[in-house]
């Protein structure tokens, strides 16, 4: 079992078979990949085809965080350890900015990093014309931020698009869609 700040299975199957048979998810803010690996498993159950790369800084969680705190040079050992024998997810070592390039043409957006207002809207609007679904996780009341940018970026956006919320076992997680659901 793999560490987590969310204990449970993460729920992705329903989005995933929403999505096309191929493609490519960047996800950003792994800790120590157990959201990379369900997302892998996910698209393996479904016989879907897709690459996922995630972005983080590995650069450890503090102590405050208890029996989740992990030095940074720990973190980036676990995850590879994790990882090992997924040969569909890829990583680099950065902490996201919206000075991020890449050559890559990814169609999801799984965002699970720094829960504030201003990182989280800025990845948004980054991501929200470079991807066709954006899934961003804690949209709950817990983080005020996050739901705030997730809400801004929404109604910015022009049709065709669609919202979803996805809650299971206290897991609130949205999902944007910039075209219409399958």
């Amino acid at each position: 079992m793999i560490k987590s700040f969310w204990p449970n299975e993460w729920p992705f199957e329903q989005i995933v078979s929403q999505l096309p048979d191929k493609g490519n998810l960047i996800e950003i803010g792994t800790y120590l990949g157990k959201s990379a690996i369900a997302w892998a498993d996910e698209f393996n159950k479904a016989d879907k085809d897709w690459n996922i790369h995630t972005i983080d800084s590995f650069s450890g969680i503090p102590k405050k965080f208890g029996s989740l705190s992990i030095s940074g040079e720990e973190q980036l050992k676990q995850f590879k350890e994790n990882i090992e024998g997924k040969d569909n997810i890829t990583w680099e070592k950065i902490f996201w900015t919206p000075d991020y390039k890449t050559d890559e043409w990814y169609d999801v957006l799984f965002y699970d990093g720094a829960h504030g207002y201003g990182n989280c809207k800025q990845a948004l609007e980054y991501w929200v014309d470079r991807t066709e679904c954006m899934v961003i996780d804690d949209y709950d009341t817990n983080f005020p931020g996050t739901m705030e940018a997730v809400d801004e970026v929404y109604a910015s956006m022009r049709d065709p698009k669609e919202f979803e919320q996805i809650c299971v076992e206290g897991k609130q997680i949205a999902v944007i869609w910039s075209i219409k659901i399958p």
